[in-house]
């Protein structure tokens, strides 16, 4: 049966309204890619609130369905991918690279909802990787700096001093001490630390450890050090975070 006029022009004027909503959530995944490889978080949820603002933008609609599911996943694996080149293009180095986005391939594949993905995946995707950049980017530091840090991430869960790293690049223990604050705008342990609680929260995540081993894996050789440090950075202790992740899952 040959199409009417009215019908021709239903389908054109669809066409074009899919095109047009194709186009503007290209350029939504352009500003926030930029935001992300910036680290600036104030510019990237400006544009996640036009994004939530359209719903289209999602492309599937609120329903349980099993293909309707999938699609979302596979949308949110795209995301993924793009947000770890932005992420890497701001200067984050591969480990946490690798960390954030094992982390999310794990809550994609596990998602039992669209609306899970919706709530609790898709939003705070883009804002941890963003979020990284602006913690750890290392595309300011000096060649030397970039060395230091890309050692302690390679050696995170072994025994590692101030003396020592500073020993091992040739330079006095006060002098690393200074530079290193001066350019990562933390110390030394503290930088150390953020990176270990890091790493426990990934391991919580794939849920295949317990709570001491995750303690010893993240480089922790106190278990109540590993406590009040977890709790420190994170506001919450790492058995209430553990819980928080089984509620949402």
């Amino acid at each position: 049966m040959e199409k009417t006029a009215t019908q021709q022009d239903r389908l054109l004027k669809l066409q074009q309204l899919n095109s047009e909503a194709l186009d503007f959530r290209y350029q939504i995944e352009d500003q926030i890619t930029d935001a992300i490889t910036e680290g600036n978080k104030d510019i990237l949820n400006e544009y996640l609130d036009i994004w939530a603002s359209q719903e289209d933008l999602f492309g599937t609609n609120p329903v349980t369905s099993t293909d309707e599911l999938r699609e979302m996943k596979n949308q949110l694996v795209i995301c993924n991918t793009y947000s770890r080149i932005a992420a890497k293009n701001g200067g984050l180095m591969p480990a946490h690279l690798h960390l954030i986005s094992k982390r999310y391939s794990i809550l994609i594949e596990k998602a039992p909802s669209i609306e899970y993905l919706k709530n609790d995946v898709f939003f705070n995707l883009f804002r941890d990787y963003c979020t990284a950049v602006q913690l750890f980017s290392t595309k300011s530091y000096s060649g030397v700096m970039k060395e230091i840090v890309s050692y302690i991430i390679e050696h995170l869960t072994e025994e590692m001093t101030l003396t020592s790293v500073a020993t091992l690049f040739g330079m006095h223990p006060v002098h690393l001490a200074r530079k290193f604050k001066q350019e990562t705008g933390t110390t030394f342990i503290g930088y150390v630390n953020q990176h270990r609680v890091y790493l426990a929260m990934y391991y919580f995540h794939e849920d295949m450890y317990q709570l001491s081993e995750v303690a010893y894996l993240s480089g922790f050789n106190s278990h109540s050090y590993f406590t009040k440090v977890f709790k420190k950075l994170t506001g919450v202790t790492p058995t209430e975070y553990v819980k928080q992740i089984s509620l949402d899952d």
